[in-house]
């Protein structure tokens, strides 16, 4: 390769890392929120105000998967090619008309099934609260398919404005309504309807909507080809629900809602920390791939999917670390102490994440393929592997039961994940890098927990214990020879020089 060639390819990446950074906020911010939001509602809920909130939360995120995903999907495939043949204006007709129809049709029958299967079977609160939530469902998702449309025009800076207030938005007005006029959870989802409502009028004035509708547009071949593209997508999407929410259902069938409460805590934590890191790796690091993938091949991409595996290892774990050996440190620094017992599950719901995360980077092989109904397949069968351990544990040992059901869920996902794959392009682990890390992990364990014990003290703990050791853990890394100073020089400098054109 010239080096005309490899500055071209440099400049291509620099710009690839650039867009992605103006996407970043939609990621970072409603990650900050959300551990925010951790706090403030574990501050004024208690564990069963919380538990019935989570099963709400949950009832909202499996209507949206029904409601919003076949939609969304197609507005990100379909709408750059209707709008090159100026058809937005059937493009736009269409879509207002299938919204409309998918999110009102689903609401309806999850109000249905509510009234007429779990009415006499739940408290009137969370009976409610699950009603609200589910008409709330009908604005976000009207909200989450529109938006759509600038990131799928490249308009990036328009998306991540929207996104980014109906981020802060959402829980700005549900936590004033709490605090100020003390509601519980169905503060929360009045956020949820406000908010999006008033966007939407925004989003569809933007797209001068009410100049380009017209209902005698409506493209039926249009919606069939939503349909054909998105519904597959949406199943994919169920698998990954059952997988990671279906649990809090079934703690409140066998037990109750306090113990969802004291599950969720743990969860949310490790979930707002773990897949918060990835999510923002991925998020760079994907076009990167493609790039690789369509201009170098199979064996170079794979050499980069190793690289970016060991990235993981090297940023995921000392979290990973922190989380399974400070639990109720971490706890009490981002709940209140009424949920201090939630504490005992995540390590294990940690561990689960952590393997999540690394089974992103397995499963590219059927992603690049344009196999992702293989990763649908998988996907269920970890679920269903899930559902069937929760029944067997929860009755007995209660949340930690779900804990120890999520976290085998998640193993056998990224083990599927890593045996299946090898037929489209095989994961080729940094076993070296990954040996040498775990090492440095386990003496950075050994760090925090005698230190911990001797100070007992939680804001020394993580003022003090966790920066001091996260910095003793890159040096191990670095004496190991595993990290060098070069390579976090480049790194600082490749940081600093994307702020530059």
């Amino acid at each position: 390769m010239n080096e005309v060639q490899q500055f071209n390819i440099n400049g291509q990446l620099k710009r690839t890392f650039k867009d992605s950074l103006i996407y970043l906020p939609t990621r970072v911010i409603p990650a900050i929120i959300g551990i925010l939001l951790i706090r403030i509602l574990t501050t004024a809920f208690s564990p069963k105000e919380y538990g019935h909130y989570q099963i709400a939360l949950s009832t909202f995120g499996l209507i949206r998967v029904f409601s919003t995903i076949w939609l969304s999907t197609s507005v990100t495939r379909f709408f750059l090619s209707h709008r090159k043949i100026n058809q937005e204006n059937i493009f736009f007709s269409t879509l207002f008309v299938c919204s409309i129809i998918s999110a009102m049709s689903v609401s309806l029958l999850g109000l249905l099934i509510n009234a007429m299967v779990f009415k006499t079977r739940l408290e009137p609160v969370l009976f409610s609260l699950i009603n609200l939530a589910i008409v709330a469902s009908i604005f976000n998702s009207f909200f989450e398919i529109f938006v759509v449309i600038f990131r799928a025009g490249l308009e990036a800076k328009k998306y991540s404005l929207y996104w980014i207030l109906f981020s802060i938005g959402k829980p700005l007005i549900g936590v004033g309504l709490i605090v100020v006029f003390g509601f519980k959870g169905d503060g929360i989802f009045w956020g949820f309807l406000v908010i999006p409502l008033i966007l939407n009028i925004l989003i569809l004035s933007r797209l001068n909507f009410h100049k380009t509708f017209s209902i005698k547009i409506f493209s039926k071949q249009l919606i069939q080809q939503f349909a054909k593209y998105g519904i597959p997508i949406t199943f994919s999407f169920l698998a990954f629900w059952i997988l990671s929410l279906s649990d809090r259902y079934l703690i409140e069938f066998f037990r109750d809602s306090s113990e969802v409460g004291l599950y969720s805590v743990g969860y949310a934590i490790s979930e707002k920390t773990l897949n918060f890191v990835y999510t923002v790796l991925m998020l760079a690091a994907f076009p990167i791939i493609i790039d690789n993938w369509e201009n170098h091949g199979k064996e170079k991409t794979q050499l980069l999917i190793t690289e970016l595996t060991r990235y993981f290892f090297l940023i995921c774990t000392p979290i990973l670390v922190v989380l399974i050996c400070l639990p109720k440190n971490i706890l009490m620094l981002f709940s209140s102490g009424k949920f201090i017992q939630g504490a005992s599950v995540l390590p294990l719901i940690a561990t689960g994440i952590f393997f999540n995360g690394l089974s992103q980077y397995v499963l590219k092989g059927f992603e690049l393929t344009k196999k992702s109904y293989k990763i649908a397949l998988l996907a269920s069968v970890a679920g269903l592997s899930n559902i069937v351990l929760n029944i067997m544990l929860i009755p007995k040992h209660g949340f930690l039961g779900a804990g120890i059901s999520a976290t085998s869920a998640y193993l056998v996902y990224f083990s599927l994940a890593t045996y299946f794959v090898r037929a489209e392009m095989a994961w080729k682990p940094p076993i070296k890098s990954i040996i040498k890390i775990l090492i440095s992990s386990g003496i950075f364990a050994f760090y925090l927990i005698k230190l911990s014990s001797i100070l007992q003290n939680s804001v020394l703990i993580i003022l003090l214990v966790i920066p001091t050791g996260i910095i003793f853990f890159v040096l191990i890394l670095i004496v190991t020879g595993e990290l060098k100073t070069e390579e976090l020089r480049k790194s600082w400098n490749f940081f600093i020089g994307l702020t530059h054109r």
